[in-house]
């Protein structure tokens, strides 16, 4: 029988924070937000790190560094010994367009743009970041299609991986099957785009992926999120 994707509110991600932390102040690094399209709005990054919090990720991989802002997110509020390793595409494989053509309510055209913001300005982000900061991110410029995560020797290690890349299904499938590949027994896979009105195969290939896996959306945000094994106890909705 095919499983639903359980929707819940902010809150209930928040509360578990609380639980965890019920005698200290949990605190947010976070950067103005930016005012172009590709990032994840304050709410997002809120969630995101809070989950972080939630199973004491020290390991993060990230599919998708644009312009680095959400590694330095997490490079941010996590352990100090904490590493955040991020992937995207190197600049040579990175086509150019005029950008007044492109039409950014058309799906690959959308991704065509954000691409090249990459391609142009770099994960200025970090390059920006204070040196303690940098010291925890590891950039590797490989297309995700080609990335290994056995042979690269993170088979895996990772407590989360945040899946924010290209958006038409064969690319989120991809990544998804690497998100696997990385991820510890224990560890939750995180995507965006969820419900987009734009990306919308990103919804597509989530309904499929959730027929036999536990698969939970975060309501008034684009937030998906895959708990395995210990932590799915943890989102037992």
């Amino acid at each position: 029988m095919k499983n639903e994707i359980t929707t819940i509110r902010p809150r209930q991600i928040f509360r578990l924070v609380e639980d965890k932390y019920p005698d200290i102040n949990v605190e947010l690094t976070i950067t103005m937000p930016p005012s172009g399209i590709g990032s994840l709005l304050t709410l997002e990054s809120s969630l995101l790190v809070a989950l972080t919090k939630i199973i004491d990720a020290k390991h993060i991989f990230e599919i998708g560094t644009f312009t680095g802002n959400t590694s330095l997110l997490l490079a941010t509020n996590t352990h100090r010994d904490a590493i955040i390793t991020t992937l995207d595409l190197p600049s040579e494989e990175i086509e150019l367009y005029e950008e007044e053509k492109l039409n950014l309510s058309d799906a690959n055209q959308n991704d065509q743009y954000l691409r090249q913001v990459f391609k142009n300005k770099g994960a200025f982000y970090i390059n920006r970041a204070s040196s303690e900061v940098q010291a925890k991110i590891k950039v590797i410029h490989q297309n995700s299609h080609d990335f290994e995560p056995l042979a690269n020797g993170l088979f895996a290690t990772q407590d989360i991986v945040f899946v924010d890349g290209g958006h038409d299904y064969a690319t989120i499938k991809n990544d998804t099957e690497k998100a696997l590949q990385l991820l510890k027994p224990n560890g939750i896979i995180v995507w965006h785009d969820y419900l987009s009105k734009i990306h919308t195969e990103v919804e597509l290939y989530l309904k499929d992926f959730s027929i036999d896996r536990k698969v939970i959306a975060i309501g008034s945000t684009m937030l998906c999120f895959h708990p395995k094994g210990e932590f799915e106890k943890f989102f037992d909705y």
